[in-house]
């Protein structure tokens, strides 16, 4: 009797393990196709209005750095948490989502593409949320925070650092070289070396490139050194630091290779290569920085 009472529950067990999988299959196909609406229009339109100019051109390699990270962190995010199980809890990721909502739908119909943007971010952390409640937020706090680098800034904030961050530079580069004694004068955003006029542009004020070194250099602070978050936000200024003063060395070699070999030289194709002097001065100086800084243990 017994072996026959444990034959027909081992046999509802197997029927249940062949139809449980049907509802999660159809509910993970609904979840994507509903992240994919949303998510391919906008970035469409990142792709249209930011991406493809000088000032967005990094973007897409932050972007997927920090899809990367969160897929690392996923399995962790899913371990610790736990879906929302309050009333005011539950009622908390529906509200902000319908308020999530109303904003993604101004944002697309009235073109704003920024707009969409934080809405579709906003998404990310009410759907982590409601998967993982507060503990898979907190469990997957760098990647969400990371993704932040990966949003348009808004015009008046990259206009105001933007204009700073230029007349900071040129300031410092023509005291530097004035030192020396080389012939050089600044007209407001102008730089005249010698018998030549250099304009020190968006590109070269340290915005473009100041988001996403910060970001690589975060990036590589988490991998070596993870679980630290107050380490993260002690670096995050010696990281801006560094890359604002890459971006000095690179107006500096421009400045000197046009005085060394004239303005033609300088606005070849090697003042685009100068870009990787920018690169390797800032992560180098974070490589230095967390040599001598960093806590001493053996990274993980």
């Amino acid at each position: 009797m017994s072996q026959l009472v444990d034959i027909q529950a081992k046999g509802a067990l197997d029927d249940k393990k062949r139809s449980a999988p049907l509802r999660p299959a159809w509910t993970l196909i609904v979840l994507w196709l509903g992240v994919a609406a949303l998510a391919i229009p906008t970035l469409i339109e990142n792709v249209q209005q930011n991406w493809s100019l000088d000032q967005g051109a990094q973007t897409p390699i932050v972007l997927a750095i920090g899809l990367w990270l969160l897929f690392r962190r996923w399995p962790a995010m899913r371990a610790a948490g736990a879906p929302p199980r309050g009333v005011a809890s539950r009622g908390l990721a529906v509200g902000l989502w319908l308020a999530t909502s109303v904003l993604y739908g101004l944002g697309r119909v009235g073109g704003q593409y920024l707009v969409e943007s934080y809405a579709l971010y906003g998404f990310l952390l009410i759907g982590v949320y409601a998967l993982f409640g507060a503990r898979g937020l907190k469990t997957g706090g760098f990647p969400l925070a990371y993704l932040v680098f990966a949003l348009p800034i808004p015009f008046f904030i990259s206009h105001a650092l933007t204009t700073h961050l230029r007349l900071g530079i040129t300031e410092a580069t023509v005291q530097l070289f004035q030192v020396f004694g080389l012939a050089i004068v600044k007209d407001g955003l102008t730089l005249m070396v010698d018998q030549y006029q250099l304009s020190v542009e968006d590109a070269c004020s340290g915005m473009n490139s100041l988001f996403s070194l910060s970001a690589i250099g975060l990036v590589y602070i988490y991998l070596r050194r993870p679980d630290r978050p107050f380490y993260y936000a002690v670096m995050l200024a010696p990281i801006v630091g560094l890359a604002i003063f890459g971006n000095f060395v690179r107006i500096a070699v421009v400045v000197l290779i046009t005085h060394l070999f004239g303005d033609a030289v300088a606005q070849s194709l090697l003042h685009e290569t100068v870009g990787f002097i920018t690169f390797a001065v800032s992560l180098g100086g974070v490589i230095a920085l967390d040599a001598l800084t960093g806590p001493r243990r053996a990274p993980r």
